[in-house]
């Protein structure tokens, strides 16, 4: 159920299903069941079990795994979905690497514990900087430094404990490679979150630390387009399989990336080098998705960043014409453009509103000064 409710279009209604058989079998006192027994074993120093003992811990660890699997894909439905809360995990998260040192524990269990302290993490950001936080503007600032380091010590501690494994070495590479986009990740979407928060949409009228958090999305999001492109064997060679949460991620990356370098360009190449990235992207996933479902859903989030794609290309290629006088390129900041706010509406697709809640591509740049004349003209009416 739990597969099936990664690519199907009714995954919280599935979900709520599997939550409830999750609930009548017990699979949520599982994980406390084995951690008693592993830390009553490590205080006797008792290695050695029966069989009987063995077998049962045996199916103790692949229930705490379901459980946790179940757990993973709720906060991701949740957080990025909007679904509301429903699983919280009482206690410490980390709690769960006990279980690393099971001797039933697998390569997989590396990638299943550190997803369930993330998504712990995250979850708690988005109760904080959800439509009801009563966090004001240096609230939320202090709580965004706060999650900041909790994500870096997250990331350090992952890191270490992946690089340090002697049964992950085949698996390295894959695991390391995802746990820093999934990184990235997470502090793109903190960031954002705390702008939505803070409710300041218009990019011209935000204060000096608005404008920071923004700057500070923007370097996230600049960082996971360049991890997610730079080893693709590593990463998008394997999203053929993958649900369709992942897809949209790939694609949103881009087009966030796209509207804060429209928004807040901040070299002269940067627009080059994006739409050179993101070209590179589109063709890994081409990779990545050829013989995979053309039905599915992914093939959508494919669909849009390939037009999205051209469309830059386009507007990129006419802003580099030259004036008729045969000198350099346009220097207007882009905003100044007639069609500007058009232009970057169009990069707001349908599924980013209704199928994920990806904060972000609600930002816009008004100058205020515009703002005011409106207002006197109002006025003199």
């Amino acid at each position: 159920m739990l597969v099936v409710a990664c690519y199907s279009a009714e995954r919280l209604l599935i979900l709520s299903f599997a939550t409830r058989m999750a609930l009548d079998l017990g699979l949520h006192e599982a994980f406390e069941e084995l951690t008693e027994r592993v830390a009553m074993k490590n205080d006797e120093n008792l290695y050695e079990v029966s069989d009987h003992d063995f077998e049962r811990e045996q199916d103790i660890m692949r229930k705490s795994r379901t459980w946790f699997g179940l757990l993973v894909l709720e906060h991701i439905f949740r957080v990025d979905g909007g679904k509301p809360p429903g699983i919280r995990l009482i206690g410490n998260s980390r709690r769960c690497r006990i279980l690393l040192s099971h001797p039933s524990s697998t390569v997989l269990d590396l990638r299943l514990f550190s997803q369930v302290e993330l998504n712990i993490l995250r979850a708690t950001i988005n109760d904080n900087l959800g439509s009801g936080t009563k966090l004001d503007q240096p609230g939320i600032s202090d709580f965004v430094h706060e999650m900041k380091i909790d994500l870096d010590l997250w990331f350090d501690d992952w890191l270490r404990i992946i690089e340090s494994s002697t049964t992950a070495q085949d698996e390295k590479p894959y695991l390391l490679a995802a746990l820093r986009i999934q990184k990235c990740w997470a502090e793109m979407m903190l960031n954002c979150k705390a702008l939505r928060a803070m409710g300041v949409e218009n990019v011209a009228a935000m204060s000096a630390t608005e404008r920071s958090i923004l700057l500070t999305a923007k370097s996230s999001a600049r960082r996971h387009l360049r991890l997610i492109i730079l080893e693709p064997e590593f990463y998008l060679a394997k999203l053929k399989y993958a649900m369709d949460f992942v897809w949209a991620k790939c694609a949103f990356s881009f087009l966030l990336l796209l509207k804060l370098s429209r928004l807040l360009p901040e070299r002269d190449d940067e627009h080059q080098e994006l739409f050179d990235n993101g070209n590179s992207l589109l063709h890994e996933l081409n990779k990545a998705g050829s013989n995979w479902r053309h039905s599915g859903a992914g093939n959508i989030y494919l669909q849009i960043l390939k037009v999205s794609i051209e469309k830059y290309g386009r507007t990129l290629q006419e802003s580099q014409q030259p004036s008729s006088g045969g000198g350099s390129t346009a220097t207007s900041p882009f905003w100044e453009l007639f069609d500007a706010q058009a232009d970057l509406q169009w990069f707001v697709p349908e599924q980013f509103v209704s199928e994920w809640d990806f904060p972000g591509l609600n930002l816009f740049y008004f100058p205020t000064a515009w703002q005011d004349s409106f207002g006197d003209f109002s006025l003199a009416m």
